[in-house]
């Protein structure tokens, strides 16, 4: 399951991150220099980390983890946000805010698909 959610997040976070950077409009000049691939360096970079730190996923296993609904929230989405914050605080700046954050939100639909799965198959299981 971490490897898919990981997986998932990062394919979906990643393609529509991409697609926003393309939909940016900038000069021919603008698109042709070297700084342009640098967008798109980061955006995949910066994805890669979220779904690398998707693994505190696995404290699900601990009980004390499990039985608690705010600590597996949080092992599912505290690792991703944080290293996206650092992104955030670090790497982009005023005008890429919204790329940013739609970066971030695509990266949570598919973790929040995979959180509520989850606790519907442990709901499941308790029954």
């Amino acid at each position: 399951m971490v490897l898919s959610a990981a997986f998932a997040a990062m394919i979906s976070s990643g393609v529509v991150s991409l697609l926003w950077l393309e939909t940016v409009e900038l000069s021919e000049a603008a698109r042709n220099s070297d700084m342009y691939g640098l967008g798109h360096v980061l955006v995949a970079f910066c994805v890669i980390c979220m779904a690398t730190s998707t693994t505190t996923i696995f404290l699900n296993k601990l009980a004390v983890v499990r039985n608690n609904l705010f600590l597996s929230l949080l092992s599912f989405f505290l690792g991703p946000l944080v290293v996206a914050l650092c992104f955030g605080i670090t790497v982009f700046d005023k005008r890429d805010i919204d790329l940013f954050f739609v970066m971030v939100a695509s990266f949570g639909l598919p973790m929040a698909f995979y959180f509520a799965r989850y606790r519907k198959m442990l709901d499941g299981e308790d029954a």
